[in-house]
């Protein structure tokens, strides 16, 4: 079997050209990233060439940065944004739900809400006194 870290050691050799992870030079000092057909293509060529196994495919690959994503303990709404996922329900076939996953991301909604609390209960406190207000007129006898 195929693992990301395998994956990861073949990636490193390219050429980083942009943001994405993978471009493709289109002229000189511009690239564009490849079409999904395009990649598809090369992990097949790359997977003969090395000599990998089947398993290897593009759909793996996503899948292997999916699991990555899980193992760092995102929530939902972080690895569909880093994905791209635009829906929960696409994400989900690719996030496998796991009691350690639920965990982590109620802690983090949890933590998140506590700290949205705390930062509303500043906000909204009535202030002992006005910064700029009015001075206090003393008078003396």
């Amino acid at each position: 079997m195929v693992t990301y870290a395998d994956a990861e050691a073949v990636l490193a050799h390219l050429k980083r050209r942009g943001i994405p992870m993978i471009l493709r030079e289109v002229a000189e000092g511009k690239s564009k990233p490849f079409s999904f057909s395009g990649m598809q293509k090369i992990v097949q060529r790359m997977r003969k060439e090395i000599g990998l196994p089947q398993e290897f495919t593009l759909d793996a690959c996503r899948h292997g940065g999916m699991t990555e994503l899980e193992e760092a303990e995102m929530t939902d709404g972080q690895g569909r944004a880093l994905s791209a996922h635009r829906t929960k329900e696409s994400y989900a076939g690719y996030a496998k739900r796991t009691e350690g996953r639920m965990l982590s991301a109620t802690r983090k909604r949890h933590a998140h809400r506590l700290a949205n609390q705390v930062a509303t209960s500043i906000q909204n406190a009535t202030g002992e006194g006005v910064q700029n207000g009015r001075p206090e007129i003393v008078r003396s006898a």
